[in-house]
């Protein structure tokens, strides 16, 4: 019996003991069990008891909202903006210690970090050219032009390059033409100089008269164009056909290019200039908070009236403050811009974004949704979802997003680590201005800028007068298209059609027909055989025709493609023209042109800067060397050229036109100038 009683003892004991120790647990359970208890302290590694997480979006109900305490005092980034730059600066650096690896490695992660940087892809595709690299040329110089197409601030630049290399390679075609066809007419110049100047009767050509007219035009100063359009008038009388029309269309290509009014050469300029509003955008909703950023949209923001340019500021004023952390202050901001365009894009998204870090995730997905309603093909909205997404633990919505985001063709590199996540929240992406806001601020600023003034450091080679460039190359222009439209006489033949002499109609004479000079009319009138007349004219014809195709060979192998040009050869000329052309481009002004210069173009450099002011304005900094790559080949190409008209010497012999014939005339006296009939 006290056996008992002592058992039933313990047992009572043992019930009590277990009690006492089921309340200590349940006091300390965590939210995830059945039991709680309102005195115990939430632990902080779970949820706590008043934050709803639900598996649906609920209009009517506040529920996953996150408390202000934990949001991120600075929002987080998925791109270091300086880490782009510092990557192709590192690119650049192994690229002049030969060390190919390096290059591409660098590259990679400039391109994932600013992947939409056209000057990256180009400055990548000049280093496959140089080594031969196909695969990532085809990759990346699609990507580049996408770029540029996209981009008005990436594309400024290139625009302005493409126009300096445009006007310089043409200036020096231009330059080669003009010399060929200066060559080749020597005679007929000399002819029509003669009887202007000296008023020659017989209008006898002096050799060495068209040497006058560019000493006369250099005395001037009108620049290397001003030059070459003077030159070029007498060329556009003189010329027929197919000559005619090339130097036409040359000089309109170099008037056009020297037009300074072409809307998209107007809107690059802002673009290279570091202290122009455009960069001053791209700078404030791109880079990191600055005061300096802020106090000048400030400063911009108090002098604007139009409407579209206060937006532009004001967001970027905004994002610089959502870069703070000043979300509340930045949502005014961007309230401000959506009243005047409540359809903007970088302000709707941002104040989607700016209420996501403020904790209202339900109300951030519903300003997203308002966002991809209105832009159902930007992929940052999907992706910036996603996040509220993960933040709420819907994973599997969150993973569709994503889904959707890839295949609007964003996907940024996934970054886990700091200063991506703080507080518990994913970067999301705040948008830049568009495009079409962008090219409305390049429109802004166009007309604060001299016309070409991306030129401006070759002002003392291409024109130096008190007068603009299109001013100075078209009135020669207009003046040789109104000589060539009023001269009755263009048509009239230029040459003896005996012996081929130079002869205009006050100095020819007519006989049957046929123009002939001085010297063939006097033997024609002075002949009393027919015999006799044709044998003479025979020999002087033959005699100027062995003169003229020596002339004409000489004049080959001095420039090449000039003899073809002179004989009618029009195809075979322009060919070897524009293998000198490309030759000495590449030797003089290839090499000036780095398509991965940030601001710096061969046409705005300053005065210490270039190799010379006045004949040679080309970056110093830039000249490779005669043992460049750029010269090598220039210089190849003008061997080849050369080498290509010394082996043209007989075929281009075999293709002068006899100016005279060996068949037996008829022996009347009208068939006389017939002898010659073959000249032209």
């Amino acid at each position: 019996m006290k056996t008992m009683s002592r058992t039933l003892g313990w047992a009572v004991l043992l019930v009590i003991l277990l009690a006492g120790t089921g309340r200590t647990l349940a006091a300390n359970a965590p939210l995830d069990t059945l039991q709680t208890s309102e005195k115990a302290q939430p632990d902080p590694r779970y949820a706590g008891a008043s934050m709803d997480i639900s598996r649906k979006l609920l209009p009517e109900v506040s529920a996953s909202t996150v408390p202000i305490s934990r949001s991120p005092k600075q929002p987080p980034r998925l791109d270091d903006p300086v880490a782009g730059t510092y990557r192709y600066h590192l690119a650049r650096q192994a690229a002049v210690a030969g060390n190919a690896g390096g290059i591409n490695a660098n590259m990679k992660a400039a391109l994932q970090a600013a992947p939409d940087q056209p000057r990256y892809q180009w400055w990548q595709s000049v280093q496959a050219i140089k080594s031969f690299d196909t695969a990532t040329l085809t990759r990346v110089l699609p990507a580049s032009f996408r770029s540029m197409v996209d981009s008005p601030v990436g594309r400024g630049p290139f625009v302005i390059a493409a126009h300096q290399t445009a006007l310089l390679a043409s200036a020096i075609f231009w330059t080669v033409l003009v010399v060929a066809l200066y060559l080749g007419l020597w005679r007929n110049l000399a002819h029509d100089a003669g009887a202007m100047l000296l008023k020659d009767p017989r209008h006898t050509p002096r050799v060495i008269l068209p040497l006058l007219l560019p000493l006369l035009i250099l005395a001037f100063k009108p620049g290397w164009l001003g030059l070459l359009a003077a030159l070029s008038v007498p060329l556009m009388i003189q010329t027929r056909g197919h000559l005619r029309g090339l130097l036409l269309a040359t000089w309109f290509v170099v008037m056009a290019l020297v037009f300074p009014s072409w809307p998209a050469l107007r809107m690059a300029v802002p673009t290279i200039d570091p202290d122009s509003e455009v960069t001053l955008l791209d700078q404030a909703t791109h880079m990191p908070p600055s005061a300096n950023l802020t106090a000048e949209l400030n400063r911009r923001l108090a002098d604007a009236r139009d409407p579209a340019r206060i937006d532009r500021l004001t967001v970027g004023l905004a994002i610089q403050e959502a870069r703070r952390g000043n979300y509340q202050t930045s949502n005014r901001y961007f309230d401000t811009v959506l009243k005047h365009d409540p359809d903007n894009f970088a302000a709707m998204v941002g104040r989607a974004n700016n209420i996501y870090y403020l904790g209202r995730l339900d109300d951030a997905a519903k300003a997203y949704d308002r966002a991809a309603r209105a832009y159902p093909k930007r992929g940052e909205v999907p992706y910036n979802v996603a996040q509220v997404f993960f933040k709420k633990l819907f994973v599997p919505e969150a993973g569709a997003a994503m889904d959707k985001a890839r295949a609007l063709g964003f996907a940024p590199v996934a970054l886990d680590t700091e200063p991506t996540r703080r507080g518990g929240y994913s970067a999301v992406v705040y948008p830049p201005l568009t495009a079409p806001e962008m090219s409305a601020a390049c429109r802004f600023e166009a007309g604060l800028y001299p016309p070409l003034v991306t030129i401006s450091s070759w002002r003392w080679l291409l024109g130096t007068p008190p007068l603009p460039l299109y001013v100075l190359v078209g009135t020669p222009f207009i003046v040789a298209l109104l000589l060539v439209m009023w001269w009755s006489r263009q048509n009239d033949p230029r040459e003896c059609e005996n012996c081929g002499t130079p002869l205009c109609g006050n100095c020819c004479k007519v006989k049957d027909g046929a123009w002939l000079c001085a010297g063939c009319g006097e033997t024609a009138e002075r002949s009393k055989s027919d015999m006799v007349l044709a044998t003479l004219l025979k020999n002087k014809s033959r005699a100027e025709g062995m003169a003229h195709a020596v002339r004409i060979l000489r004049l080959g192998k001095v420039l090449p493609g000039a003899g073809h040009l002179a004989s009618g050869h029009f195809w075979g000329g322009w060919l070897r023209l524009s293998l000198v052309a490309a030759g000495l481009f590449l030797i003089f002004g290839a090499w000036a042109f780095d398509p991965g210069s940030e601001l710096a173009t061969p046409g705005l450099q300053l005065t210490t800067e270039v190799i010379n002011p006045v004949w040679f304005p080309l970056p110093a900094n830039l000249w490779p060397g005669w043992s460049g790559l750029t010269v090598l080949t220039g210089a190849a190409l003008l061997v080849i050229a050369w080498i290509v008209a010394l082996l043209d010497g007989p075929g281009l012999r075999r293709g002068i036109p006899d100016r005279y014939s060996l068949a037996p005339t008829s022996g009347s006296r009208e068939s006389v100038p017939g002898v010659g009939a073959g000249a032209r």
